[in-house]
């Protein structure tokens, strides 16, 4: 598992440090991830400003991506029993 956000390196690093995460939370402030997996909503942050929307992709061993979920509203993400459910239909 790895997290993408749009936010600087160092907000994440402060940000995985204060929750505790033990897996990959990557910088991506260009959006360049953000832009190649068409997720970027414009205008989208309570400011204002451009933002990720929020998005769960499962991809096989070679990259593909076999399932995503996304939605244009940053407070709502995917629940995990949906993830799981997914990950098992990939069998």
């Amino acid at each position: 598992m790895v997290a993408v956000s749009v936010d600087s390196p160092e907000d994440g690093a402060a940000l995985k440090k204060k929750l505790g995460l033990e897996f990959p939370l990557l910088s991506d402030p260009d959006r360049r991830v953000v832009d190649l997996y068409g997720v970027r909503h414009p205008s989208g942050s309570p400011e204002g400003g451009d933002i990720a929307r929020p998005a769960t992709f499962l991809l096989d061993s070679k990259g593909v991506v076999r399932w995503r979920d996304f939605t244009d509203n940053w407070r709502i993400r995917v629940r995990p029993g949906r993830v799981i459910e997914q990950l098992e239909r990939l069998d």
